[in-house]
């Protein structure tokens, strides 16, 4: 089984049990809809989740892990997969994915567009090249349930030489609905290690974390787009301890961390 690795976007993060009968695919990214703006308006926006070791969905991941070799080739993985519960999107409707960044390779230091090394994302007749251009992807259907369960796969290739210099590639991604009442996602991170190792893959993984992701909305530690009574309620329940309320990095909830939620009480708008 592939790694996976949590990490998470800003202080919402939590684990909720899947839908009855359902067994997530452990490692896979799980994509949900939540709804935005007003209640009359009827607009979603897909959000990305990680799925844990457990089955567990974590909320609201952004940076996600990937080997290439996992399976035995080693230019190729289909890990992790998008595995979307049952009734999560329309059925009849399509749901895919776009490269609006390009290809791009991490230098230990910053990213940086890739060169000559290219990476083939397919689905049975479907594929795209990506190289260092933002690229449009492809969609699929969704399932006759509402789910959409899949696994692209990921070649990396070299457009000058015999095989690519290892290396750890970065694919930022958004994923987007053919359903008009549903927005495209942010901008998320599949981090793929090409015979480097965990601890390069782990440092650019905390490299995107600190200087590509920033909380748009301080306190809104359930995800909804307020912060409100039960942001409130979550940290006053995590009072003294680490974790996601721990919103000003003091290594304790606090006073400050009670601020900051007071400080951003109403609608992220």
């Amino acid at each position: 089984m592939h790694r996976f690795t949590l990490v998470y976007f800003s202080a919402a993060a939590f684990s909720c049990a899947a839908v009855a009968g359902e067994v997530p695919h452990a490692g896979d990214i799980n994509p949900s809809v939540l709804p935005i703006g007003a209640p009359e308006d009827g607009m979603m926006k897909i959000q990305t989740n990680g799925i844990d070791n457990q089955g567990e969905i974590v909320a609201n991941l952004r940076i996600f892990a990937a080997d290439f070799g996992d399976s035995g080739f080693p230019q190729f993985t289909a890990n992790p997969g998008f595995d979307a519960l049952p009734s999560t999107f329309t059925p009849g409707t399509r749901v895919g994915f776009h490269a609006p960044e390009g290809f791009l390779v991490f230098s230990g230091e910053a990213l940086a567009p890739v060169s000559t090394e290219r990476l083939n994302v397919k689905f049975l007749t479907l594929q795209v090249n990506i190289g260092a251009a933002p690229s449009a992807g492809f969609d699929l259907a969704v399932q006759a349930n509402g789910g959409w369960h899949r696994h692209l796969s990921y070649t990396i290739s070299d457009t000058t030489l015999p095989l690519p210099v290892p290396g750890i590639y970065v694919l930022p991604m958004t994923l987007y609905s053919t359903d008009p009442s549903v927005l495209e996602s942010d901008l998320f991170w599949m981090v793929f290690d090409y015979q480097m190792g965990q601890e390069a893959q782990d440092d650019a993984m905390t490299w995107i974390a600190s200087h590509l992701l920033a909380p748009v909305c301080p306190g809104d530690l359930d995800a909804d787009s307020i912060v409100g009574p039960s942001d409130l309620a979550t940290l006053l329940g995590a009072w003294g301890s680490r974790g996601a309320a721990d919103l000003d990095s003091d290594g304790a909830v606090g006073p400050a961390d009670l601020a900051i939620i007071l400080g951003s009480w109403g609608s992220c708008d």
